[in-house]
């Protein structure tokens, strides 16, 4: 993914050509169903047997995945998210590395500073309009002072946001090595982000990505 390496417990597959045709079921779950259903989102839902074999299998890869990254890492920090998860994995990679897990080290950008920053993007009229649609019914639902989200972004003007930011008062990294974790990997945009940031406080870090589940059909 560029030029920062990233771990992927899961790999998504792509989606049937029969199910891309559906509109209905392709919407359900964000072509990664399991991930919603993992956090109860959209209805839908999954059940302890499931969850305990998924683990099993996740336990099994994360000790070929530590095998294999030999040098390891002095910190792992989670991406923020609304939801538990993604602080769940990067727990169990600090655990097998024996490194420490940073939380809040980062934070999402808010809606007002997602629109200052789509006002400043060179793109057309047309353009700008779709995306500030979008933008507006997230201000709408959490203000201007609410988290942004990028998933309400489509894939090829996610680059006019910068989704992440250091958190105020968030320690400096000294790390020499950081690994970022993440539970889902869609375009790579805010786990490319972090490492910028990372590196902008620590040039002399290396940083290296890790997600639970990958982008799809990569």
């Amino acid at each position: 993914m560029g030029e920062l390496r990233i771990w992927s417990v899961f790999r998504r597959r792509l989606a049937s050509a029969k199910l891309q045709r559906d509109r209905r079921l392709k919407m359900l779950g964000d072509n990664c169903p399991i991930i919603y259903a993992l956090k109860g989102k959209q209805g839908l839902t999954t059940d302890l047997a499931s969850i305990l074999r998924l683990s099993r299998s996740f336990d099994v890869i994360l000790d070929d995945i530590v095998s294999r990254d030999t040098e390891g890492y002095d910190a792992v920090i989670s991406m923020p998210s609304s939801h538990p998860l993604s602080a769940m994995v990067a727990t169990r990679f600090a655990r097998k590395f024996s490194a420490p897990h940073l939380r809040n080290v980062f934070c999402k950008i808010t809606v007002e500073e997602a629109l200052t920053m789509l006002d400043r993007a060179d793109i057309d009229v047309a353009d700008h309009k779709r995306l500030a649609f979008r933008v507006g019914k997230q201000l709408q639902s959490a203000g201007f002072n609410g988290a942004f989200s990028m998933k309400d972004i489509p894939v090829g003007f996610r680059h006019i946001f910068t989704p992440l930011k250091i958190s105020t008062g968030a320690l400096t990294i000294n790390a020499s090595r950081v690994l970022l974790v993440d539970d889902l990997l869609a375009t790579g945009t805010t786990m490319i982000t972090a490492a910028d940031l990372i590196r902008q406080a620590n040039p002399h870090a290396s940083v290296c990505g890790a997600c639970l589940f990958s982008s799809a059909g990569r």
